[in-house]
């Protein structure tokens, strides 16, 4: 296929003002995923580790909740996984519910589900894609396209809807009446045909395809870095300020170690994960692991785990001068990266947002926590 040729100042634009913690945290919930759901352990998988509404987090859960960074399917109902367990407006009893095209009982619909489950797994990783036979299988299509998205990001871009896949494919030249499995798979050859599309990650592409052609469509809220507000003089206990930081930096430095593991599975770069180098007993580099945005790109990680400022008014972490002096080098600048740790009220990491440092610094303020004298003393002889 010919290099689409996008309009370059429209490129330009969009690369200067995309966030890259989108692509980061997209490429992390795919790498969760691919951890929690191996191609190989597929045909082991079990009807409750399968269907959604249990709390634990299950393979549909995984498809369509966790997964939500790298490609959204919400909005359908659960009869779209072929079996679930939940309850309906009528019916408030919460037990498995399934489709009936599936099978007459519970164990029936979940032997086909998983029948079917296992062709698309097998269509996906053939050679030569039978994209008639990828739209004939029986599972739902946003879900089929999710699926293959997440396990053959090679093969398929993250491009789910039917309606979407079909204008994109019109726009982008990739001909007409086509089956959707084959305008993922075409759309992801547009991308790397293209000059300046082709190194960026399949969300910072679909994210360009949606903001160009759909510019409209499914806006939603996203975590923004603001300015804190006005800061209130308060005395600080700095004795209980570093046991704590001690106590909560550990657990947030294991958190973002296998979150980035899993960022850099998630986009393909498994040999990398096995890499990442651990400094944090070599305080002097200025940074807690050196790791890979790319593999001819590092990236230089520093954890800080968040804490909440009084009243709700923002949040807070403490930088050391020679962490600000290596986030600000021309040598580290714009490869320096805060992982800003979530705790919950149990004191347990839950949420991590990566931000370049000269962004956050951007739209935050630093101010001195703590300072250091340093004098020497004698004693003298009378």
């Amino acid at each position: 296929m010919v290099g689409h040729k996008f309009n370059e100042a429209q490129l330009r634009a969009f690369e200067s003002a995309y966030d890259v913690t989108h692509e980061d945290i997209a490429a992390q919930a795919r790498g969760e995923f691919l951890k929690a759901f191996p191609l190989k352990s597929l045909s082991h998988l079990e009807l409750d580790n399968y269907v959604i509404g249990h709390q634990r987090p299950t393979f549909c859960a995984h498809v369509e909740a966790k997964t939500r960074p790298w490609a959204n399917i919400q909005g359908a109902t659960s009869e779209k996984f072929g079996i679930y367990f939940g309850k309906t407006k009528t019916d408030l009893q919460k037990k498995y519910r399934f489709t009936r095209r599936f099978g007459n009982t519970r164990d029936d619909a979940f032997r086909s589900v998983k029948t079917a489950l296992l062709q698309l797994i097998k269509l996906g990783q053939a050679a030569q894609l039978d994209f008639s036979e990828i739209d004939k299988n029986p599972l739902s299509q946003m879900f089929k396209a999710k699926i293959l998205s997440l396990y053959f990001a090679d093969k398929f871009l993250n491009v789910c809807s039917a309606d979407h896949l079909e204008t994109l494919g019109a726009e982008l030249g990739c001909g007409n009446d086509r089956p959707s499995s084959e305008y993922q798979h075409r759309l992801l050859s547009v991308k790397l045909s293209n000059t300046t599309t082709r190194t960026w990650s399949n969300p910072k592409f679909m994210s360009f395809l949606y903001r160009t052609y759909f510019p409209n469509d499914g806006k939603k809220s996203v975590a923004t870095i603001l300015a804190p507000k006005k800061k209130n003089h308060r005395k600080v206990n700095f004795e209980d300020i570093q046991g704590q930081r001690d106590r909560i930096g550990k657990a947030a430095e294991a958190y973002a170690l296998e979150w980035e593991r899993r960022r850099l599975e998630g986009i393909g770069y498994t040999e990398l994960a096995s890499k990442i180098d651990d400094r944090r007993d070599r305080p002097g580099y200025g940074y807690d692991f050196l790791s890979h945005t790319s593999p001819k790109q590092k990236r230089f990680i520093e954890v800080k785990a968040v804490g909440k400022l009084p009243g709700g008014k923002g949040h807070r972490f403490f930088l050391s001068d020679n962490e600000h002096i290596v986030s600000t080098s021309d040598e580290h600048q714009e490869a320096y990266f805060f992982y800003l740790v979530f705790f919950d009220t149990d004191g347990k990491p839950f949420e991590l947002r990566p931000i370049r440092a000269d962004e956050l610094y951007q739209q935050s303020e630093m101010l001195p926590a703590a300072y250091v004298v340093r004098f020497d003393f004698r004693r003298s002889e009378k």
